[in-house]
């Protein structure tokens, strides 16, 4: 219950504070469960550097039991190739949707499996940045897996990419050790989080109504879930002058609420935006602890919108003031801005 204990220092009620513990043991768990049956799977093991990351409520150690499982997969082809990997890779995907529908009876992928393909080290590493990186999902997958994955399937190759990544926004360290700050990669983050908005207006383009709903609903979660995901990121690194690349990679393997935790303790001048804030996010997780049906209802009555959205602009506004702050401890607020 350590992560209940810092959050009750923090200034969260015991009810609050345990529940954040209590989504996070029982995230934990499933994902230990999922992470069992694919390390016997013979397809997986006949795909050599192979990796597979969770990322959303799961990997965040926020999960209800309505929550379905986000999964991205990456191939380490620097470190060994493989043949026939179309065919292997079919049968990969496929055996791994066998053991979530039917071995742990997550519900089914999100967005029709949109993200269901394994993407070469390779690919993500020389598009970093450019043209297709987007394109061809390698954005959404390499940001997710620095911002809030975590590994079920080939933890070596797992940590391989993490630190190829963290590398790639270490290039000009040499030149800069003295005064090198994170900037490419917090403007990479803040770029992600602009997509993920604009992505949205895209989508919301809808003229029948249950349509507009579920967009309400997505919007919703954006607000909350993928701000805190990418701002308690931008905040902590905010937080250093510099930076070396083993503490970076070390922040990459920490939840994004261990990691306002941390800026806590680097910043105590956040505590209070930070308190109302994570008060704010746990109203959050328990409305979204519902069933799809019951969250459409919830969102169909105008006044109910009217209720969460003004609390999610209350969110971003506590968050922003945290990020300020912590910008402002190190002369770095010009950085996310200019």
């Amino acid at each position: 219950m350590a992560i209940a204990n810092a959050l009750k220092g923090l200034g969260l009620t015991e009810v609050d504070a345990v529940l954040f513990a209590e989504r996070r043991t029982q995230s934990e768990a499933r994902l230990d469960e999922l992470a069992r049956r694919l390390r016997k799977s013979p397809p997986l093991k006949a795909y050599p550097g192979l990796t597979i990351y969770a990322a959303g409520s799961y990997a965040r150690g926020e999960a209800s039991i309505h929550s379905d499982v986000d999964l991205f997969f990456i191939h380490n082809d620097i470190r060994v190739a493989v043949e026939e990997p179309r065919l292997r890779g079919i049968r990969v995907l496929s055996a791994v949707i066998r053991e979530m529908e039917e071995g742990m009876e997550f519900p089914p992928p999100s967005n029709d499996g949109q993200f269901l393909n394994i993407i070469p080290l390779k690919s993500v590493l020389e598009h970093l940045g450019g043209a297709e990186d987007d394109y061809r999902n390698h954005f959404t997958a390499r940001m997710l897996l620095i911002l809030e994955s975590q590994p079920v399937y080939g933890i070596p190759d797992y940590t391989a990419s993490i630190e190829a990544l963290i590398d790639s926004y270490f290039r000009d360290y040499e030149d800069h050790a003295e005064n090198f700050r994170t900037t490419f990669l917090v403007n990479d983050i803040i770029r992600f989080w602009k997509t993920l908005c604009l992505n949205y207006e895209h989508r919301r383009n809808q003229k029948e109504e249950t349509r507009k709903i579920k967009q309400k609903i997505k919007n919703f979660k954006l607000k909350f879930s993928r701000l805190m995901t990418c701002f308690a990121t931008v905040a902590l690194l905010s937080s250093y002058n510099t930076i070396q690349r083993d503490e970076l990679i070390r922040i990459s393997r920490l939840r994004p609420l261990d990691r306002v935790l941390l800026l806590y303790k680097r910043v105590p001048g956040v505590k209070e935006p930070l308190q109302k804030a994570l008060s704010l996010y746990i109203w959050f997780l328990r409305t979204t602890a519902s069933s799809t049906e019951q969250l459409e209802k919830y969102f169909s009555k105008k006044e109910n919108r009217a209720e969460a959205f003004r609390h999610a602009d209350d969110f971003g506004a506590l968050v922003f003031d945290v990020a300020r702050v912590s910008a402002d401890s190190t002369g770095t607020l010009r950085y996310l801005v200019i």
